[in-house]
């Protein structure tokens, strides 16, 4: 008895957390997100941009300027606002791009954003979070077009990953269901353009 117990809590747990990241068949759709827009696109990375609402909760792919996929994201935990240091629970906003993937993350996928930017780095500066080095480093960064400096007080390792998108969770990051996360995949690359509206 004990045994079929245990058996129905950890079904029941495994049930959760494939319902929680979005795993087949627990990918929720609707017409607010509808996921791609048609069966017969073929991704086309080298024409691809995003933009964020973040209000709405949703992120838009784009290819050759139309929409062709409509994806519910989650947020950090306190979403409303700019990022502005490490910590905050905010998503940034403005204008990103892809600097980095990772594969080997628990969120299947992690794409990371060149988050912090250069009005991120000189309202950092002006605030006092980030010191001269740090700031010339940052802005040398941002003119090769390379990954960042992640690890000052103005935060840093903000991207677009999998692992669910039913609340705001994440520090900082645009979180999508792995199934999600997963049709981004073919379409997204290094040097793919991002927009974060508030």
């Amino acid at each position: 008895m004990k045994w079929a117990s245990l058996g129905w809590i950890l079904l029941g747990i495994i049930l959760a957390v494939a319902i929680w990241r979005g795993f087949p068949p627990f990918q929720i759709r609707s017409n607010q997100f509808p996921g791609i827009l048609s069966s017969s696109i073929t991704p086309d990375p080298q024409h691809v941009k995003i933009e964020i609402f973040k209000a709405e909760r949703k992120l838009i792919l784009y290819q050759n300027e139309k929409p062709v996929g409509i994806f519910k994201i989650a947020l950090g935990f306190s979403p409303i606002g700019d990022k502005e240091r490490e910590g905050d629970g905010k998503t940034p906003e403005g204008d990103y791009a892809i600097c980095y993937v990772n594969d080997k993350t628990p969120y299947l996928y992690f794409y990371g954003l060149n988050y912090p930017q250069g009005k991120d780095i000189k309202r950092g500066f002006k605030q006092g979070r980030i010191s001269q080095r740090q700031y010339q480093e940052l802005i040398d960064n941002n003119k090769n077009n390379g990954i960042p400096l992640w690890n000052t007080a103005l935060g840093g390792e903000v991207g677009i990953h999998g692992g669910g998108n039913l609340w705001d969770w994440t520090k900082g990051c645009i979180a999508l269901s792995d199934t999600d996360i997963l049709i981004l995949k073919k379409y997204l690359m290094i040097g793919t353009p991002v927009h974060i509206f508030p």
